[in-house]
C-alpha cells in the first residue's frame, strides 16, 4: 500500500488597519490566542506591526489557511483587510512559528506590502520564493531581524 501524498500547502498574505491604538499588552494577547489556534491546526506564519498596520503570512494547508482566515476576517481588531497573496506554494517558509510577531518600521511594512506577490509568468502566486518578490522580502526583512 502507497502511502497518501502529502495535500499542497497553501499560504495566504493580508494587510490590515488596526482598530484603534494597540498597546504591547493587548497585541500579545491577540498573538497568544493565535498561536494556539494555529499550532492545532497545522498553521505556520509570521505577522508584523508598524503601530497602525498588520501584514500577516500564513501557511499551512488550504483548509486550515481559509480557518485561519475566516477568525482574521470576523476579528474586530482591524479592518480594511486587502488580501495581497493566496494560493498554492512550494514549501513551508516560515515552520519554525505557529505564529511570530515582530514591530517594524511603516516604510519597511509599506515595501514589502508593495512588493510582487505573484508569479512574473503567470497571473497566480508564484511558488518559488526566487519569483515572488514580496515572500523574498518578508523572508530577507525575517533572517536579518532575527
Amino acid at each position: 500500500m502507497q502511502p497518501m501524498p502529502n495535500p499542497p500547502l497553501h499560504a495566504l498574505v493580508y494587510v490590515s488597519h488596526a482598530a484603534g491604538k494597540l498597546d504591547n499588552a493587548y497585541l500579545d494577547s491577540i498573538l497568544v490566542d493565535a498561536m494556539a489556534l494555529n499550532q492545532v491546526a497545522g498553521v505556520t506564519g509570521v505577522l508584523l506591526f508598524d503601530g497602525e498596520r498588520f501584514l500577516q503570512y500564513m501557511e499551512g494547508s488550504e483548509a486550515a489557511v481559509s480557518a485561519a482566515f475566516l477568525r482574521v476576517q470576523r476579528s474586530r481588531r482591524h479592518s480594511g483587510i486587502r488580501v495581497l497573496m493566496r494560493g498554492e506554494v512550494a514549501e513551508r517558509y516560515f515552520s519554525k512559528w505557529s505564529m511570530a510577531c515582530r514591530h517594524t518600521e511603516a516604510s519597511i511594512l509599506q515595501r514589502i506590502e508593495r512588493s510582487r506577490w505573484e508569479s512574473r509568468m503567470l497571473p497566480q502566486i508564484a511558488t518559488d520564493r526566487s519569483d515572488n518578490d514580496g515572500l523574498a522580502l518578508l523572508m530577507q526583512f525575517w533572517s536579518d531581524e532575527g
